[in-house]
């Protein structure tokens, strides 16, 4: 009969030695017993090798929590058909719910809370957004009606300007002033020239 370290266990098993103490914790907690030696420290058999092959093959299939794994393990080497153990199979919510904890369930919820407030305020942000758009359109439309009617305005007053002057005659040169300019020196002291 051979023995094994866990650090042969482990090599054997594929995983490391602190998986093998885990599953080792697993399977003492529902029953199967390991020989120890005087210091207490587990030593392995070839029926334990054996044993923890099924658990890793049980634990890889993912069908299994490690505690139903273990139970497995135990009817197994005990001589029962495997099949007979509580073999539950989740679907994925289910999994998913059992690793949640409270503290988790109520940061979720609280997250989603704020996600609802913001998609409020989006939404609200978007109504003023749109209205604001609707009352600038109003304006800007006013603001071009007042241009035609201003443009409006402006073609009837040159019309009416245009009809009140008269034509000026091109044709005829412009009157000149016969009169004569007098000097400064003239002006200052009043005299005409005769």
């Amino acid at each position: 009969m051979a023995i094994y370290s866990p650090a042969d266990l482990a090599a054997l098993l594929k995983v490391k030695e602190s998986t093998v103490r885990k599953y080792s914790l697993l399977l003492e907690e529902v029953g199967y017993e390991f020989q120890r030696n005087a210091q207490g420290q587990r030593w392995y058999r070839d029926e334990d090798v054996i044993a923890l092959q099924k658990f890793v093959t049980l634990k890889r299939n993912g069908d299994m929590t490690l505690k139903d794994c273990a139970e497995g393990v135990l009817a197994w080497s005990k001589g029962s058909d495997i099949t007979e153990v509580r073999t539950v199979t989740y679907n994925a919510d289910e999994r998913y719910n059992s690793v949640i904890t409270p503290a988790i369930q109520e940061e979720v919820q609280s997250l989603r809370e704020l996600l609802e407030k913001q998609h409020e305020t989006i939404t609200g942000l978007q109504q003023e957004l749109s209205a604001e758009r609707e009352r600038q359109e109003q304006k800007d439309q006013a603001l071009f009606r007042a241009i035609e009617q201003l443009q409006e305005t402006l073609d009837k007053e040159r019309e009416q300007t245009e009809n009140v002057l008269p034509e000026p005659d091109f044709t005829s040169p412009p009157e000149t002033k016969t009169e004569e300019k007098r000097s400064f020196f003239s002006r200052f002291f009043n005299k005409k020239k005769s």
